[in-house]
């Protein structure tokens, strides 16, 4: 064989197999993919204690402040009519928080802010209102303002460090739970959540979550499609854990093709006694592979951790 066919063969063999070290590299790293899309969520014990050490901070912080008891001393119509003073104003507010009455409770909160502006405890009651419709940016710059406007050492003033700094966290929380959305969505899947619904009756709960088939998926087999959720509370030292679940079921099955439009499956938390329902991460998986999930509230992500699937 020739000088020159030796050097071409040589070359030839080189290319082949710097083209099949690529080709490895590349299903490795496919492979690794597909093993991220396919984690799962447990608590992480550190995390729990330390987010409930900081909750109990801010609790003790609002423990020493001079709250109503909330006690009702006038309807919603006669708080319209009748022009209440800020304590009134106040203590419905609460009530109607407590009842779930967020909307009114923030329209009453907002005459009382209008009659006394620099009343700590319509500003804390506001703070924690914003807190609990889920608006962690407007609770966070509540919060803020309420360190700049009150006493140096103070109750309100701990009370407002502490909970702007949770609030930092969750704000922090809810961007990465929305890149890691836009990052799912990103990648090819056959199932997509549609929208989430919490529907809470007298003394029960229940979470639908509704689900579509992506266009172009073809037809779809049902047996291949798994769906996990887990449910938390609160215990009575304010350390997360898991809750009970009853049964996920569909309503109709899950969607197997783009005609079938969305299908609910929904759930129910068993939460134990003396436990306050905390929130719940809910995942679809088609063929063992992640589709889409949902983590509610985003701040739950700070006390998760992502475990391999077996």
């Amino acid at each position: 064989m020739s000088e020159g066919k030796a050097k071409t063969w040589f070359w030839a063999a080189a290319g082949l197999v710097a083209i099949q070290l690529i080709a490895l590299f590349g299903l490795m790293q496919m492979r690794r993919g597909e093993d991220g899309k396919g984690q799962e969520w447990a608590l992480d014990p550190q995390a729990t204690v330390a987010e409930a050490a900081r909750e109990k901070e801010s609790r003790e912080a609002l423990r020493n402040l001079p709250m109503p008891d909330g006690s009702v001393r006038l309807t919603v119509s006669a708080a319209q009519a009748a022009a209440p003073q800020t304590d009134d104003l106040l203590e419905q507010a609460r009530d109607l928080q407590n009842r779930g009455q967020l909307d009114l409770a923030e329209k009453l909160l907002e005459q009382a802010r209008v009659q006394s502006p620099k009343n700590m405890r319509v500003r804390v009651a506001a703070a924690l209102l914003a807190e609990a419709r889920g608006d962690s940016s407007v609770a966070w710059q509540r919060w803020r303002d309420l360190i700049q406007g009150s006493e140096p050492g103070g109750a309100v003033r701990r009370l407002a460090l502490a909970r702007s700094k949770i609030l930092e966290e969750r704000v922090r929380l809810e961007q990465v739970a929305k890149q890691r959305e836009e990052s799912l969505a990103k990648h090819p899947r056959k199932l997509a959540l549609v929208s989430t619904e919490e529907k809470v009756g007298e003394g029960s709960r229940r979470v639908d979550w509704t689900v579509r088939a992506i266009p172009g998926s073809g037809k779809l087999e049902s047996g291949k499609v798994a769906v996990r959720v887990l449910f938390f509370e609160r215990g009575a030292d304010g350390v997360l854990q898991k809750s009970g679940a009853g049964m996920v079921r569909w309503l109709k099955g899950p969607p197997l093709q783009e005609s079938d439009g969305g299908r609910v499956v929904s759930c129910e938390p068993k939460v134990g006694a003396g436990a306050k329902y905390a929130g719940y991460t809910w995942q679809v998986y088609y063929e063992g592979e992640l589709q889409d999930e949902r983590i509610q509230p985003a701040s739950l992500r700070g006390v998760l951790r992502e475990m391999p699937r077996s």
